[in-house]
C-alpha cells in the first residue's frame, strides 16, 4: 500500500496537468512561490518513508504515550475520506495537509526520548534535517490549516475521546 502511495505520489509530481505550482503561486505570489515549491513537493513525496518511520517508532517500546497517541492518530487521519482541502483541490496539493500531519509528528516524535532516555533518530538523515523547513513553509503557506491540524495533534496527544466529532464538525462535515 504505501508503495503504491509512493508511485501515485510520483506520477502526480510528474503529471504535467499538475496545478500544485500554480496553486502555490496563487497563495504567495509569484516571488515568494519560487521558495515553497520543491521544499514541499519534496515533503509530500516523503510521506511514505515518513510514515514507515512512524510505523516503526511506533512498534517500538518505550514511546511516552502522548507520542504513540499522535503516531496512531495519523495514521487514522490518512484513511478519513474527509480532508482540509476541498475536494476541488488537485493533484499533488490535495496531499498537502497529509504531508504536513506526517512531518509534525515526525518532528514531534524526533524531539522525544524513548523511555530509557535515549534520543529518536529517524531513518532517512535527509528527512529528519528538512522537516523543520517544511513545517515552517507549510505554516507559512496555510497557516489556517496548518493550526487547526495543530490543534487536532494536541488533542490526539491528550488522548481527547471527542476528537473525531470535533474534527468532522471544524472542517463543516458533521
Amino acid at each position: 500500500m504505501l508503495r503504491a502511495l509512493g508511485e501515485r505520489l510520483r506520477a502526480l509530481a510528474l503529471d504535467p496537468r499538475n496545478h500544485f505550482s500554480s496553486a502555490i503561486r496563487r497563495l504567495m505570489g509569484p516571488r515568494e512561490a519560487v521558495r515553497y515549491g520543491q521544499p514541499l513537493r519534496r515533503m509530500i513525496l516523503a510521506m511514505p518513508a515518513m510514515i514507515t518511520q512512524l510505523r516503526r517508532w511506533s512498534d517500538g517500546s518505550g514511546r511516552p504515550p502522548r507520542v504513540l497517541r499522535m503516531q496512531r492518530f495519523a495514521l487514522a487521519y490518512l484513511y478519513d475520506p474527509i480532508d482540509f482541502f476541498r475536494a476541488s483541490s488537485s493533484g499533488l496539493f490535495r496531499y498537502l495537509d497529509d504531508a504536513y500531519l506526517l512531518a509534525r509528528i515526525y518532528h514531534l516524535t524526533l524531539r522525544e526520548r524513548d523511555a530509557s532516555g535515549r534520543k529518536n533518530h529517524g531513518d532517512d538523515p535527509a528527512i529528519s534535517k528538512a522537516v523543520p523547513e517544511w513545517i515552517d513553509l507549510a505554516r507559512r503557506l496555510l497557516p489556517r490549516e496548518t493550526s487547526r491540524i495543530d490543534e487536532l495533534l494536541d488533542e490526539a496527544a491528550r488522548g481527547d475521546a471527542g476528537l473525531g466529532r470535533r474534527r468532522k464538525a471544524r472542517l463543516g462535515k458533521g
